[in-house]
This record gives C-alpha cells, structure tokens and sequence, in this order.
C-alpha cells in the first residue's frame, strides 16, 4: 500500500506531564508475553495521604464506510484530586486517537482511489483502539495509575500492525508523571536488564539471535506500565523478537533482576597454575549478556556490558574494569587450540559477579 502505520508523537500542551512510550508495531492478535518471577520490586514512590475515588471508564467512538472500519475503545479517566492533570490526560488520548482516525480516513479514499485506477483490489481499512487498566490509582497502589493504551491498524497486507503507549501517572493533589528510573529505583535499568537477559536465556528461540548475543540494553525511555507494584518493560513486535512473540513484557522482580546465569562443567574448564581454573572467556561471557570483540593485532579480547567495560590481552596477566588501575589475577589469559581461556576470578574480582564451584562436580556457576 501507500504508506505503511505511521508511528505518532503525542503533543501535549503546557504543564501537561504525561510518561508515555515511543511505540512501534506489532500486530493484534499475537499474544502478549509475560516474564513474572520471584518477588516484587516495590515502586520507590511515596503513597499520597489523600483519598481519592479514580474510575476509568470507556468512550466509544464508531463508525464504518465502504474504506474504513472504526472502534476507538478510549479510556476516561475521572476522580483524580488535580483535575486540570486528568483533563489533559484524558484530551491528550483521545486527540491521539482521532488524530489518527483523520489520517487513515484520507488515507483510505485515496488508496481505495489508487486501487481502482490501477485495477486491483482494494480492501478496507480498519482501526481499533483498546486500553488495559494495571494500576486503578488508589491508595493500595500507592496512587500510581498506570494503564495502556492499544492502536490496531490494518492498511492491507497479511496483518496489521499495534502499537501500544504507556501512560504512567502519580495520582497526587498535584499530579506527576512517573519516570521509569523512579519507578525502578537506584540502579533499576542495571536490574532491568538483567531481568532482560535471563528471559532471553531461558526462551531464547522466542527472540532475534542478535539479541542473544547482544542485547543493547533497556533505555530511560523504554515503555513500562506498573502492576501490583512491579514494573514491567515493554517490547513492541519487532523489537527484541519475531512478529509471532507479539508485545513482550518482562516483569523485573528482585529474582529475575538478579541476571542471567552460567555453568561451565569441569570438562570446559582448564587448569591454570597454582590450582587456579580457567573458562572459556567467549563462552561465559556471551551468556552473562557481555559482548567480546577481539583484536587480532594487539591479541586483546573487548568485553562489556551496559556501563562495564574491560580489556583483555593475551599472556599479560594484568586487569582492570572501566580502565581503573589493573591488578593481577591467578592466571593470565591463554590461548589454546583457538580458544582463549581466562581464570574464574576474573568474572568475580573484575566483572564483579558471583562465582561459586561445585565441590563435587568441580562445575563453576556465574550469576549476575
């Protein structure tokens, strides 16, 4: 077709605070995927000492034409203390909403026109929009009202295309918007992508390969909606993972920001001197979500991940993290039969992670 689902900027007036996601697409009917484990990881935010009574409701926008076929499902939010807030809250959806709708109207006649001229089939547009309520506001949620909103749109094609906003709203007498380094906390992205990457470990055929191997991390402006007190990342199709994953979610609890994890079996391992162990560095690394880029000139192995970054050069035993005075570990790295092997101390006294071995099977674990 002509053009394909436009991504939309939200312009909001004045003092307007709204802590909304930039979408991208994905398509209605695929599922909506979940990463919940371990216990919660509270909302860092102060529960407002004033009672409030905040509903959604819905308003419903209908109508259909021989090009185009509308539902606008739009949520109304009432009851809140500040209610200049909520009224730009609630206009600012629905201009959203019907934005769009005027767009896809024009666009439908024309393509439809287009269609008629060139002697192909035209079929109907069709837009939806639907929301999720996760956090009604009240005071058992410590006031935070965080709810999504869906845009459904097909212009042709095998599918549609989604996209989903997130709108996250500290519900005090003067109204905030709720970033998501407030709502994770100190260190919250660290524990976010950790979470991140252990989901990936564990379902891995669920996601693109590159993000296996190198996940780029969760940013300050990644789209979130806050549930029973725990914050959930969102992913839009196409982000992390194939059309069929639908719009991932990964809940990040105090279990899964714990990280990823590895265990290299005593058969991987080599002896170092003086009773040390060395792993293969490529191996462990990729798996912890570090990525390694090797210097065949300087002989030196790259490793980082988010803010960690270190070097490695081959028979120098001299390391350091973030280019912080080097120290001297219980091997050096060696190379053998093409693969470069440095000892476990280097993931715990370097990379700063936990490292614990198998008294029995002599398996080293490294989590975090």
């Amino acid at each position: 077709m002509k053009s394909p689902f436009k991504m939309l900027t939200l312009a909001v007036a004045g003092s307007c605070l709204l802590a909304i996601s930039a979408p991208l697409a994905m398509a209605q009917n695929a599922a909506s995927y979940t990463a919940d484990t371990g216990t919660a990881a509270v909302v860092p935010i102060a529960q407002s000492a004033q009672t409030q009574n905040i509903k959604v409701t819905t308003k419903l926008i209908e109508e259909k034409s021989d090009t185009l076929t509308v539902k606008l499902s739009l949520p109304v939010v009432t009851g809140m203390t500040d209610t200049h807030y909520q009224d730009e809250l609630n206009n600012s959806v629905e201009r959203q909403a019907t934005d769009e709708l005027d767009t896809l109207k024009k666009q439908s006649i024309d393509d439809q026109k287009s269609a008629q001229e060139a002697g192909y089939e035209f079929r109907p547009y069709d837009l939806q929009v639907y929301y999720e309520v996760h956090s009604d506001g009240s005071a058992a949620t410590g006031s935070v009202l965080s709810f999504v909103t869906y845009t459904y749109e097909y212009t042709g094609g095998a599918h549609g295309s989604t996209l989903a906003d997130t709108y996250n709203v500290k519900a005090t007498p003067e109204a905030k918007p709720i970033t998501l380094q407030q709502a994770l906390g100190e260190g919250g992205l660290t524990r976010a992508n950790n979470a991140v990457r252990q989901q990936i470990q564990t379902s891995p055929e669920m996601y693109f390969y590159n993000e296996i191997v190198d996940f780029q991390g969760v940013s300050q402006e990644q789209p979130f909606y806050i549930e029973q007190g725990i914050t959930h990342v969102v992913f839009q199709q196409y982000e992390i993972a194939p059309y069929a994953a639908g719009i991932i979610n990964i809940a990040v609890t105090d279990k899964a920001a714990a990280g990823p994890s590895v265990t290299i079996t005593n058969k991987q391992t080599v002896a170092g001197p003086s009773g040390s162990k060395l792993v293969p560095l490529r191996l462990t690394a990729a798996s912890l979500g570090y990525k390694i880029a090797w210097n065949n000139k300087t002989h030196t192995a790259e490793v980082s991940r988010d803010a960690q970054w270190t070097a490695v050069t081959l028979n120098k035993n001299s390391y350091s993290l973030n280019k912080m005075a080097p120290i001297k570990l219980s091997a050096a790295p060696s190379q053998i039969k093409g693969t470069l092997y440095v000892p476990a101390d280097f993931f715990s006294s370097i990379l700063k992670l936990n490292v614990s071995a198998d008294a029995k099977t002599g398996a080293i674990t490294i989590k975090g």
